[in-house]
């Protein structure tokens, strides 16, 4: 996990490079984190699906799951600035070994005092700006 979690933060964070820098915002930020994890989760033989509502939530979703050819979901993202308990309380809505939340703030004290939320089973990976 720690391979994937490493490989996975630097692509990311080397996509994030690749924005120019007067587009390089919150808005713009969370959808090209999307967009990648889009491609990744098909690339493994999955069906993305954004903007998933879990059952029995009543306001929160997740950015975007994979999906088997069985309807079975195989992981589950959650992209915001901080660590927020809505991503936390609908990743913990699903049954799925891969739950991850990313986040993008600059504010790396804020991000730190954010992952008091985290719940056990919930991967935490953090993109550092430049």
């Amino acid at each position: 996990m720690d391979s994937l979690k490493s490989s996975l933060k630097k692509a990311l964070e080397s996509e994030l490079t690749n924005i120019p820098k007067p587009f390089r915002y919150g808005p713009v930020i969370h959808q090209t984190i999307k967009c990648f994890l889009y491609t990744m989760v098909k690339e493994a033989d999955l069906w993305p699906v954004p903007d998933f509502k879990p059952p029995r939530m009543s306001d929160g979703f997740l950015d975007l799951i994979g999906v088997d050819s069985g309807d079975k979901v195989k992981c589950a993202f959650a992209i915001c600035p901080l660590v927020e308990l809505k991503a936390v309380k609908s990743l913990e809505a699903l049954d799925v070994k891969e739950k991850w939340i990313i986040t993008f703030s600059t504010l790396d004290k804020k991000v730190k005092e954010s992952t008091f939320f985290l719940k056990p089973g919930i991967e935490h990976l953090h993109l550092e700006q430049k």
